[in-house]
């Protein structure tokens, strides 16, 4: 049997109790690393999260404000359209209606005395006139006086005439047929219609 005794001095075998054990040391370093390392993440990941929550709410708020500002492009689409198809029957109005007014208010005060106008067509650009006379004088004087009116017509066919009875008198029925210009030429040169109307209005025979 062996019996070992330390025979160093009390100090001694105190500062040899008391040595560092680095492996433990270490081993409590890298756990608190560890735990400061998830900590980290954890904050990290816990902003990131907020972030991304702000991020998405902006984005909904921003769809939000899309979506009604798509509503509001969309009403005035809308109002826009229906302006645009106002705005094709004022055009249609004028290239069609406006030139055969005009053309109306100048003839007023063509028509010679002694010719009654029966039948009066007109279209976009042209108008056909039937009508009867006592002579064939006022049929001359009518196509005259429709040559003269160059702030609407631009041509005048020569007048067909044939002749007719009625009852016991013989008339001349004639057809003329003059083209008048559209509503553009016609701003173009004369852009008060209404004063150019008043203008070349007067008395003269009658339209039926």
């Amino acid at each position: 049997m062996q019996t070992m005794f330390d025979l160093r001095p009390p100090h001694l075998v105190q500062m040899q109790s008391q040595k560092v054990d680095i492996l433990r040391v270490l081993n409590v370093l890298f756990f608190l690393v560890f735990i400061m390392l998830s900590i980290y993440d954890i904050g990290f990941l816990a902003l990131n999260l907020r972030r991304v929550k702000l991020e998405l709410n902006d984005v909904r708020g921003e769809e939000m404000r899309v979506q009604t500002q798509s509503a509001q492009y969309a009403s005035v689409l809308t109002t826009m359209k229906a302006l645009r198809d106002k705005i094709q029957v004022y055009l249609a109005f004028t290239k069609e209606e406006l030139p055969a007014v005009e053309f109306m208010a100048s003839l007023e005060g063509a028509i010679p005395s002694g010719i009654t106008i029966t039948t009066m067509d007109v279209r976009p650009g042209n108008v056909l006139m039937k009508g009867a006379a006592l002579s064939g004088e006022p049929i001359i004087e009518l196509a005259a006086k429709l040559d003269g009116m160059k702030n609407i017509v631009t041509n005048v066919d020569a007048p067909v005439t044939s002749k007719s009875t009625l009852g016991a008198r013989l008339i001349s029925e004639f057809t003329i047929t003059c083209n008048i210009k559209d509503i553009m030429s016609i701003a173009a040169v004369y852009p008060n219609l209404m004063d150019i109307s008043s203008n070349t209005a007067g008395e003269g025979g009658t339209v039926q």
